[in-house]
């Protein structure tokens, strides 16, 4: 990255920013202002188009319906009274599908009939009262009739004459003023509107969300202009104006020659170490496919080194070893190579990426000797071919070993890529505790464990572990902080000795949970194999149909949940693990170019 500074007279400062965002390249140096009512307003609207294109979106309308209407503040206006009419009768429908199961005991009537024995003289009246509370003394007072009995409660009618009407404590008069054939017929109505506008929505949806989307695209720049031009310092009595940005050092011989043209003038300079720049992540093809995991937690700083291409592999590896199960492993395979024939370019980086996740899965699930939750490992060897395979396929002592060992191997990577880091940012001096720390775990631990297994000869290794040890624990405990007595820096090496022996032995006990999660994985589809052919009915076509019905919902689930699992676990084992012993701080800005 250069880092360039301008100095621009005030009136040429709008037209000077409209060049910089032709040429699209300067990430401008945003200083820090209160956001005007308008702005707030802007992003207001940008939130609230966002939330309609994403309902639009779910209708997933297929129809090639040509655009009515272009204009994208008229389309909106269409779609928010379309919306606002449809919630509406949709609460209509609700309330007179409330008032139709109220009127259901009561059955129909006819409402002229009801007119006309009000105009005899006589009052009708409807009550609902409990069964237990019924009393005959009421026939004395009215003629009444039971016409309705549901759930200990009496529906009632009662005919009196002129004044007199019944009334009592245990009875609750009901005010009925339509029969049920009104709100059929109500509900018919509103429940035909209704579906007509969803009919409209849907056909709109088929086109509007790219109009809206370049409504919001452009409401963005709006912002981004105001940002730009708010970013600016006003200096000389408001006369003069400061802007300073980053440009990509591949774009510098173009941005120049474009920006002499313009007549203003300008420094360019290299960043100092003091300089917060912003980071564009440069990685391979592989690399690239899990910078999304890496931005879930944050960016570099510019003084630090990306880590994505050295967590890559790992996360890769990890999610294989959690999900385990070489069926789950096809399955994600051929369903992210199907869905790269339909998915747009900015979706195929994310099916590459479940790609390789699935493959991973399905070389460990082979490995692990574990497919669809069939244990091949347990089974009775009846084929050439299974009992040459089983003598490949790791136990669950083996797997348990082999991800505490990749735990291990992972946390003195981090420790090396810190010290990489140390001296990159500080000097080769500030890096050299690390590596002694590093020459103790990697080299003298494992030599002095290798020896205590009479893997290598028991003398051979506590002499390397000796030696090692103490080559890396003079600096791990007297230059820990270059520059100090020696003496002072023995007590805060002893407190780091300490705090690095308890977080070691934590940080690799922690990568015991691949293990954990691909043995209950492939457990529980082991379960529920089991469940479906030990519960089917003997009975040829119900017993095929059972055992189908309990293996589809056993594996979905155990799927779902493994999936999730294996996405989770690596996650934490990358941004704690392995982002702490590699002294990871983050915090870096994206590279964001002020353009159209």
């Amino acid at each position: 990255m250069k880092k360039y500074s301008f100095l621009v007279y005030h009136k040429d400062y709008t037209p000077f920013l409209e060049k910089l965002r032709s040429l699209g390249v300067l990430h401008i140096e945003a200083s820090e202002s209160e956001l005007s009512d308008e702005n707030a307003a802007k992003i207001t609207r940008i939130n609230h188009i966002k939330g309609i294109v994403r309902d639009l979106e779910s209708r997933g309308s297929e129809n090639e319906t040509k655009a009515l209407i272009t204009d994208a503040d008229e389309l909106l206006k269409v779609i928010e009274d379309k919306q606002e009419a449809s919630n509406n009768l949709s609460q209509d429908i609700a309330s007179l599908e409330k008032e139709y199961d109220n009127m259901i005991p009561w059955g129909e009537y006819n409402p002229q009939s009801l007119a006309g024995i009000k105009e005899a003289g006589y009052n009708i009246q409807f009550f609902v009262c409990e069964e237990k509370n019924w009393d005959d003394d009421w026939a004395s007072s009215a003629d009444i009739e039971v016409v309705n009995q549901d759930n200990g409660e009496l529906f009632l009618v009662a005919l009196t004459k002129g004044d007199q009407k019944l009334q009592h404590a245990n009875l609750d008069e009901v005010s009925i003023e339509y029969p049920i054939s009104h709100f059929q017929k109500q509900i018919a109505q509103e429940r035909e509107e209704f579906e007509r506008l969803n009919r409209e929505l849907d056909d709109i949806s088929a086109y509007a969300p790219e109009i809206l989307n370049n409504s919001i695209a452009g409401i963005e720049a709006e912002l981004d202009f105001s940002k730009a031009v708010n970013s600016g310092d006003k200096v000389a009595d408001d006369k003069l104006v400061v802007l300073s940005g980053w440009i990509p050092a591949e774009n510098e011989t173009e941005f120049d020659a474009e920006v002499d043209q313009l007549g203003v003038i300008y420094l360019s300079e290299a960043p100092t170490p003091k300089d917060e720049m912003p980071i564009k992540l440069k990685n391979n093809w592989f690399s690239r496919l899990f910078e999304p995991i890496g931005d879930l937690y944050t960016l570099p700083k510019s003084s630090e080194l990306d880590l994505t291409p050295f967590f890559a592999p790992f996360y890769m590896l990890f999610f294989g070893f959690c999900l385990g199960d070489a069926g789950y492993g096809a399955l994600i395979m051929l369903g992210t190579l199907f869905g790269m024939s339909k998915a747009s370019q900015k979706v195929k980086p994310l099916l590459w990426l479940g790609f390789f996740l699935g493959l991973s899965t399905t070389i460990m699930g082979i490995l692990g000797g574990t497919a669809f939750g069939v244990m091949f490992a347990e089974m009775e060897a009846t084929a050439g071919w299974l009992k040459s395979y089983q003598t490949w396929i790791l136990s669950t002592d083996n797997l348990m070993v082999l991800s505490l060992i990749l735990g291990y191997f992972q946390v003195i990577f981090g420790m090396v890529i810190k010290a990489v880091n140390l001296s990159k940012g500080y000097g080769f001096k500030y890096a050299i505790s690390q590596i002694g720390w590093i020459l103790i775990i990697g080299i003298a631990l494992p030599a002095y464990g290798l020896g205590m297994q009479e893997m290598i000869d028991v003398s051979l290794a506590n002499t390397i572990a000796a030696a090692v040890g103490i080559i890396g624990a003079i600096p791990a405990l007297f230059y820990n902080t270059p520059g100090k007595n020696p003496l002072l820096n023995l007590g805060s090496g002893l407190w780091e000795t300490y705090g690095m022996a308890s977080g070691l032995l934590g940080d690799v006990l922690s990568y015991i949970r691949l293990f954990a999660l691909g043995l209950s994985s492939a457990i529980l589809g082991n379960v529920f194999n089991m469940l479906a052919f030990n519960l089917s009915p003997d009975i040829p076509v119900v017993g095929i149909l059972v055992t189908i019905l309990i293996l589809a919902f056993g594996h979905s689930l155990n799927f779902f949940m493994a999936l999730l699992g294996s996405f989770v676990h690596p996650l934490r084992l990358t941004f704690v693990e392995f982002y702490k012993n590699a002294g990871f701080e983050g915090g870096g800005e994206k590279y964001a170019p002020f353009k159209k």
